[in-house]
């Protein structure tokens, strides 16, 4: 089984995960023909990512080689995948066919779970309204030590 691009030799894959990812390496294995991706350019945190998208300067790229088993895996910029929630991989070129074949994508990381935040409503007074704060009638009390 495999994806093929449809018109051209380009594809795009959106990518979301359920928590954070520290993204180490990739791997992609295509046919080796023309239609084994030559090209791989990956962004990060881009949801709903389209072609237009993909003009814009990707956060990392790579010349991708022919690989057949899944022994090549690409390193990524730990620094720049650390905090990941979504992935886009957008293959722009292959090795001269009319068509990309991509068979397996592997990626190799670390998942930890996404810390959502809740907003949080807070008031706070400028000046302290004296109706707000109802103490008890406080009785002063004298005692005489001899």
């Amino acid at each position: 089984q495999f994806v093929e691009s449809d018109d051209d030799e380009e594809l795009l894959f959106n990518i979301p995960f359920t928590g954070n990812v520290k993204l180490k390496g990739i791997i992609v294995m295509g046919e080796d023909d023309g239609t084994h991706p030559a090209e791989m350019r990956l962004f990060k945190n881009i949801p709903h990512m389209s072609f237009d998208d993909a003009a814009r300067e990707p956060d990392q790229m790579f010349s991708l080689n022919r690989d057949l088993t899944g022994e090549l895996e690409y390193p990524t910029k730990i620094a720049r995948f650390s905090n990941v929630y979504h992935l886009s991989m957008h293959f722009p070129k292959n090795f001269g066919a009319e068509t990309t074949k991509i068979f397996y994508i592997g990626l190799k990381g670390e998942w930890t779970e996404a810390h959502r935040h809740e907003v949080t409503i807070c008031n706070y007074e400028a000046s302290a309204n004296p109706a707000d704060h109802k103490l008890e009638q406080i009785t002063p009390q004298t005692h005489f030590i001899s």
